[in-house]
């Protein structure tokens, strides 16, 4: 009996040891959870001052979009053995604010530039300034054809000089320098130009044609082949022959009455010039146009001063267009480009129209009219208008543009303003929050 006794007291023994074992467990699993909540609630701040502070240096960020523009994009040189000149440039202060510009030179022909100017300071009443770089080229390039270089404007805050250091996100825009050795022989480069037209409409081929060679040439003719998108040929075209001399420019022009199905094709260029060939190839579509430019104007003009084109353009496809441009040419009476400026990217979306800005620098041009070109790019295709400029003292008109739609004034409601606001939402609903839970915890304590 005392044995049969003594075992029910040790198995209600074990019993009470093992509930107050799970009591304890218990305790220390709820301690557990406690602390991991403490912990996911400072990880859920941590986030949300994360997610601020990538929305604050989105916004400081943006201040830095668009602020600076270059003019002229590009400026090109045919190559005399030791020439020097003197190559002018300005910088717009887009968004009128305080800023400074750093100035640097990079490309093949950096060791021949010297910049006039390696710093500068705008205040927010400076719309552009102009500056300029010497170029003393060698007497001599190994290889003929293209040799480039780019001056580069950095954008900095307004201070730089003085704090002598800066870590953040810059805009950065460039003028390009071209430079053009001459071959030894004859050398034609040329390019393709294609304005799209309707079904049965006529597709126009653009060819500027420069002959690059120290030598004449005699005859150059056009041969246009058109394939469909299965690869097939469907008609061959071709151009009068032309003589081009030594470094001189033209354009040859062929039309096509686009009697066929809407859709893409292919046009394979075989410039052919005294038995040397040079072969070129775009596609282009038949029907309706993926970009249109409606209206170019310039408004506020003074000659001599920066020239601000309004591009109004339609995007007529069933898609988004990204990274799209306006590239403008203007031409002098012996043909050649005296003006090539381009736009910033845009990204325009389906079935709607957009304002596009460049910036010409028109110090040192002289009234009168000039033939000049719109170029709309968009990845690999390109919308073509031949244009004119009738540039008096103070107006440009640009004729050969179709349409007449108003361009409206932006509002001054931006994406700033749309950050700035949901920053200030985002802060004091972390404020609001952070001290609701504060008080539930205090309570359950």
């Amino acid at each position: 009996m005392i044995d049969i006794k003594n075992k029910l007291v040790k198995r209600e023994y074990e019993e009470v040891n093992k509930n107050n074992l799970l009591d304890k467990k218990s305790f220390e699993r709820s301690v557990a959870n406690n602390i991991l909540l403490k912990r996911g609630l400072t990880f859920t701040n941590k986030s949300i001052l994360l997610l601020i502070t990538f929305i604050l240096m989105s916004i400081l960020m943006l201040q830095f979009i668009s602020s600076v523009g270059i003019t002229p994009g590009r400026t090109t040189l045919n190559f005399e053995p030791g020439l020097s000149a003197e190559v002018p440039f300005s910088i717009v202060n887009t968004e009128n604010k305080d800023m400074s510009v750093v100035f640097a030179v990079r490309g093949e022909l950096a060791n021949y530039i010297t910049l006039n100017s390696a710093y500068s300071e705008f205040s927010s009443t400076e719309n552009s300034k102009s500056f300029s770089y010497n170029i003393n080229l060698p007497v001599k390039f190994e290889k003929p054809g293209l040799h480039e270089a780019e001056i580069v404007a950095m954008e900095m805050p307004k201070d730089i000089k003085e704090t002598g250091a800066f870590v953040g996100a810059t805009v950065s825009v460039i003028t390009q320098l071209y430079v053009y050795v001459p071959y030894p022989n004859k050398y034609i480069d040329g390019d393709l130009n294609i304005i799209e037209a309707g079904a049965d409409e006529k597709t126009i081929f653009l060819m500027p044609v420069i002959n690059r060679g120290k030598l004449n040439i005699v005859n150059a003719k056009v041969v246009i082949d058109i394939y469909t998108s299965l690869n097939e040929k469907i008609i061959t075209l071709e151009s009068n022959p032309i003589s081009l001399n030594s470094l001189e420019r033209k354009e040859i022009v062929v039309d096509w009455e686009s009697d066929v199905n809407p859709g893409k094709y292919l046009a394979v260029v075989t410039i052919v010039y005294d038995n040397e060939i040079l072969k070129l190839e775009k596609e282009f579509n038949v029907g309706e146009l993926v970009l249109e430019i409606e209206e170019v104007i310039v408004k506020d003009f003074e000659l001599g001063g920066i020239a601000k084109f309004n591009a109004l353009v339609q995007n007529k496809w069933s898609e988004d267009l990204k990274d799209v441009y306006l590239n403008i040419l203007v031409y002098n009476d012996e043909g050649e480009i005296m003006a090539d400026f381009k736009s910033p990217t845009y990204d325009i979306n389906s079935l709607t129209k957009a304002e596009m800005v460049a910036y010409w620098d028109t110090a040192g041009i002289s009234t009168g009219t000039y033939e000049g070109k719109l170029i709309l790019k968009y990845g690999d295709k390109s919308t073509d208008r031949n244009i004119q400029l009738k540039i008096t003292e103070y107006d440009i008109e640009i004729l050969g543009v179709t349409g007449r739609v108003s361009v409206k004034q932006s509002s001054n409601f931006n994406i700033n303003n749309l950050l700035v606001i949901l920053l200030v939402f985002l802060i004091v609903a972390n404020i609001v929050w952070f001290v609701v839970v504060k008080k539930i915890l205090k309570k359950k304590k």
